[in-house]
């Protein structure tokens, strides 16, 4: 459950926005801060149940995001580890290939339930989705499209159809339009289909943040915001200077 987008901008800025879902009886997320992991700063918000995350950058300007992946029998068997536990493990990485051979080497997906792997850095997007019977990866250039991931306890097909359609409705905006429909599409809401929105509401799940990362030159602004998308709050933005620049 969660919903991702990742929209290029400008040849150099790059907007990152995802909607957490989650049971409304699960411990609220705490705000992002900054945390060091080996040589890398990092920002990230906090899952208290687990200690993990679901969405990060470090100063080397790599993005992490994790969502669920729902398969279709489901996956077998209980997970030995949270998978809150994935990024923070490859936070020290300075690019996408090292995070994906971090993950190869010193992770196991087996000790995990299925999830999703996003990883984004120096104009290269990749992905991993691993499924509990095979791992799924692949890497190419960022290139000037908008993308979109999502996942939904109901089963993953089920809602990436209609989310997929609005987001390639909207995304067929001119390029200058493109921040502001980034954010219509994660606080839209279907009066009648708030089970399958990306702004979620159904029995037992929610969207319970948003957070929004803007890559630029020289610096990572992560800007969390607690409570449904459409909802006031009081959002925290944290600004982490870059210290490695792309090739």
């Amino acid at each position: 459950m969660c919903t991702l987008s990742i929209v290029p901008l400008t040849a150099d800025v790059v907007r990152v926005e995802f909607n957490r879902d989650e049971s409304p009886t699960r411990a609220a997320g705490l705000p992002p801060r900054v945390r060091r992991f080996g040589s890398r700063a990092a920002v990230l918000p906090l899952d208290p149940p687990s200690g993990g995350t679901w969405l990060a950058v470090n100063d080397a300007g790599l993005v992490l995001a994790l969502l669920n992946v729902n398969p279709s029998p489901p996956a077998a068997g209980p997970a030995a580890r949270s998978r809150g536990e994935v990024i923070p493990a490859l936070l020290h990485c300075d690019s996408p290939a090292a995070a994906l051979a971090a993950l190869e080497q010193s992770l196991g997906y087996g000790d995990f339930a299925p999830f999703r792997l996003v990883v984004l850095g120096c104009g290269v997007l990749a992905d991993v989705r691993w499924d509990g019977r095979d791992p799924m990866v692949a890497s190419h250039l960022l290139g000037t499209s908008p993308h979109m991931y999502t996942s939904s306890g109901l089963g993953d097909a089920l809602a990436d159809a209609p989310r997929r359609a609005l987001f390639d409705e909207l995304f067929s905006a001119p390029p200058a339009q493109w921040d502001r429909a980034q954010d219509w599409f994660h606080r839209s809401r279907w009066p009648g289909r708030e089970h399958l929105s990306v702004n979620l509401v159904r029995a037992g799940a929610r969207t319970v943040s948003r957070s929004v990362i803007d890559l630029r030159a020289g610096v990572a602004t992560f800007t969390y915001h607690p409570g449904a998308p459409d909802a006031p709050s009081d959002a925290v933005a944290l600004a982490l200077p870059l210290a490695v620049e792309c090739p």
